[in-house]
């Protein structure tokens, strides 16, 4: 659609929706800009009408309810209007669970491709009146890991059935080791990214943690080249894959009504202090448990274990340097 086009569809829009008479055709040519003309024009005046029938069935076929009727102060002469009560929204109400799922699908996607969207998707919310956890959805575009970078190209081969390279650093290796396979699909678990898909040097299903990978995730081969299993669930695979590491526990501070990404994945909430209500969990790699930690700025403070408040803090000051700089 070209630009004129829709500037002149968006002042259609304005107009009808300005007054609850309806708007003739002759008040439309007259007051909206790209229908201009000389209505004494014969040719001039039937091409108006051709434009303007195309843009009504333009406006209706994008879902604007367009009304029609008459307008008896203009002598019976037919006319349109938009309702503004079928056009607006209704007022967005979230519970504190819903607003935390909002949030929490927001800090799932950190690509630069994907940050502008997600970011403007809270801003309207907040504008709203809406609390969607203000200060884990900023804080942890700049904070958390860069692990879900590889998700592009792992969508993007899975998409056009391609295989993949990357270097993994397994929780057994000392070094990273190149993996070569078939993506299956891409799901996240408890915080965390997880590939599934065959391992061609091992010709067996296997399941990757995408904050193992080091260096770029790079497709190779041609298109096509393998069909994905029909029954195959990504989500078990992540789940088994996390079951098998041995879990640490931790004990943090969560400020009332706050934070409610943490909240969801405790086991144990309580007692409260002065501080706030004492939230306990489980994990297993405590670098991104530190970054997610920190995403929620000072809704959460981390009392335990050692190793984990400290990672915490080291993340907030790298965000504090950031901010500063």
């Amino acid at each position: 659609m070209s630009n004129d086009r829709t500037e002149r569809l968006v002042n259609l829009v304005l107009c009808l929706l300005s007054s609850r008479r309806f708007q003739t055709a002759g008040r439309i040519a007259r007051t909206v800009p790209g229908y201009e003309h000389d209505l004494e024009d014969k040719k001039a005046h039937e091409a108006f009408q051709r434009k303007f029938e195309r843009d009504k069935a333009e406006l209706r076929r994008i879902g604007i309810p367009l009304q029609s009727g008459v307008d008896y102060l203009a002598d019976g002469e037919p006319g349109y209007r938009i309702a503004r009560s079928d056009f607006e929204l209704p007022q967005i109400e979230f519970t504190d669970a819903e607003a935390a799922a909002v949030a929490a699908a927001a800090r799932l996607w950190q690509q630069p491709e994907l940050q502008s969207g997600s970011a403007e998707a809270l801003l309207k919310l907040r504008a709203a009146g809406i609390d969607v956890e203000s200060h884990a959805a900023t804080a942890t575009v700049k904070s958390l890991p860069g692990a879900e970078a590889a998700l592009s190209p792992f969508f993007e081969a899975i998409a056009a059935r391609r295989a993949v390279v990357f270097d993994y650093l397994g929780s057994r290796d000392e070094s990273a080791q190149q993996r070569r396979i078939q993506p299956w699909g891409c799901a996240a678990w408890r915080g965390r990214w997880y590939v599934a898909g065959l391992d061609l040097e091992r010709n067996a299903q296997r399941c990757f943690r995408l904050s193992r990978i080091s260096g770029k995730v790079r497709l190779t081969g041609p298109e096509g080249a393998y069909t994905i299993p029909a029954d195959v669930d990504v989500l078990a695979f992540a789940s088994e894959s996390e079951a098998r590491q041995q879990p640490v526990r931790a004990t943090v501070l969560v400020r009332p009504k706050r934070a409610w990404g943490v909240r969801r994945r405790a086991d144990q909430i309580g007692p409260r202090t002065a501080e706030g209500d004492q939230v306990c969990f489980s994990f297993t790699e405590t670098a991104p448990t530190a970054a997610w930690l920190a995403s929620f700025g000072a809704d959460v403070l981390v009392v335990d274990p050692p190793e984990l408040v400290k990672e915490t803090v080291a993340c907030l000051q790298a965000l504090a340097d950031e901010e500063e700089s």
